[in-house]
């Protein structure tokens, strides 16, 4: 996920907990989590049948298999070997999938060669995150659309140390329009379930009430008031000068 040419975190976590997000977003798991689940449906969602798609930084390939059954082809492609290997090993013997190790920055793709991309919370980790829009564009097909999730930016603290920028909402949408003429904007992962899910007997009454009827992590709205998650459908890659 990381180009190691620029001052970025390193993602530890599949070295210290493996093939996490099969496990957590398994609603028969013991550790299963509402809101990690929650975060790669609504993404999984906005993606058409058919398509040929890129998840940029794929981790253990989760979203790819989440995905994987609908499209003409996935490829997942990450900068830290951990995690791609845990996606081979997740996703064997799955047809339409390949794996790439490399950069962001960098694609190592022709022109236009994806219906769709998808950014699962990793705009967060890069010290660069325009350049790596620049490079999404370039590989989109004209038509083509990028699925981004990344969290709200709060004042009191990060969500997470890893992260090395976190967005307000204007900024985001700044940083993304250059790239795509059209862009659209939802929030979800209410906070207040967030704060209860954070306490141990709300955890257990929200992990058994998204096991059984619904995620209300899923729940979303058009403002970004009271809503930890924000997601991104742009269209219209500004790609015009690809060769």
């Amino acid at each position: 996920m990381s180009d190691s040419r620029e001052p970025e975190t390193r993602f530890d976590k599949y070295q210290v907990r493996g093939a996490y997000h099969w496990e957590e977003c398994e609603r028969g798991s013991l550790r299963y989590n509402p809101p990690l689940e929650a975060r790669y449906r609504v993404l999984a969602d906005r993606v058409p049948d058919g398509a040929r798609v890129l998840d940029l930084g794929c981790g253990d390939g989760f979203l790819m298999g989440l995905v994987g059954t609908r499209f003409r082809s996935v490829t997942g492609l990450d900068y830290e070997h951990e995690g791609l290997q845990l996606a081979r090993m997740m996703l064997s013997g799955r047809e339409g999938t390949e794996f790439v190790q490399g950069s962001c920055h960098d694609l190592p793709f022709a022109c236009r060669s994806f219906d769709v991309v998808m950014l699962a919370d990793v705009i967060e980790h890069l010290a660069r995150p325009d350049s790596c829009l620049a490079e999404v564009a370039r590989t989109l097909r004209p038509g083509g659309r990028l699925v981004l999730t990344t969290p709200v930016w709060r004042p009191d603290r990060k969500w997470d140390e890893r992260h090395v920028r976190e967005f307000r909402p204007a900024e985001l949408l700044e940083l993304v329009r250059p790239h795509f003429r059209r862009v659209e904007v939802f929030y979800f992962w209410p906070m207040a379930f967030s704060r209860l899910y954070s306490t141990r007997v709300g955890g257990r009454a929200l992990r058994v009430w998204a096991r059984y009827f619904t995620n209300p992590f899923l729940r979303g709205g058009r403002s970004p008031d009271g809503f930890g998650q924000q997601l991104l459908v742009c269209e219209e890659p500004r790609n015009e000068h690809a060769a």
